[in-house]
């Protein structure tokens, strides 16, 4: 059941960050502009996706389900500012149209444009493996990313060939991790515990 190319326009929300103010507008796969409809507020240890376990500032997670509850959108705050939005495909996957789109260096640099590291001369490298595709930016402290990845197991499909299921696009000069594509995946109890202890703080 992989994800046609319009689907993945309604799925491919790009963040346009902020360090200092909160965003409207979001960017889809095609490159049109879009508006996400009323998330909902959540406790950020009941986040689906570890984004909140990797990024320590995190203290706002919205989440929104789309297409009958078949895709979850979750989107990260600093406080007003936007850091990083997930979004997955329970039981579909992305299509080689979408790979395809998701490699292209151009639209990273695109976005590299709208964060904070848009003055900067970032090393840029891609993301490797079967199973996922995307660009990573480091520069001095700090780490942009755009990457699809497979979080979840086997659908029983069998068209199913393991590909990505998962958007993931973001900003941080306070990644615990630098290994951001490795380390991300649902929310795992370690993760939450984690997240708990440091917001009980």
């Amino acid at each position: 059941m992989r994800l046609p190319l319009p689907a993945i326009a309604a799925l491919g929300a790009f963040l346009v960050l902020s360090a200092c103010a909160p965003v409207s507008g979001v960017e889809t796969a095609d490159h049109t502009e879009g508006q996400a409809s009323r998330p909902v507020p959540i406790d950020i240890v009941d986040a689906r996706f570890n984004i909140p376990a990797l990024l320590p500032q995190v203290d706002i997670v919205r989440r929104m389900p789309r297409d009958n509850g078949t895709v979850i959108q979750e989107t990260y705050f600093v406080g007003e500012a936007r850091v990083a939005v997930v979004e997955h495909a329970g039981n579909a996957w992305f299509n080689s149209v979408s790979i395809v789109s998701v490699r292209d260096r151009s639209a990273f640099r695109t976005f590299l444009a709208r964060t904070p590291m848009r003055d900067a001369v970032p090393e840029i490298s891609e993301v490797s493996g079967d199973h996922g595709a995307g660009s990573i930016a480091r520069a001095g402290r700090c780490l942009a990313f755009r990457f699809l990845k497979r979080v979840k197991g086997d659908t029983g499909y069998e068209n199913d060939n393991q590909d990505p299921d998962t958007f993931v696009v973001g900003y941080s000069c306070d990644l615990e991790t630098d290994r951001i594509v490795e380390a991300f995946g649902f929310m795992s109890a370690d993760d939450a515990a984690r997240v708990e202890r440091r917001s009980s703080i």
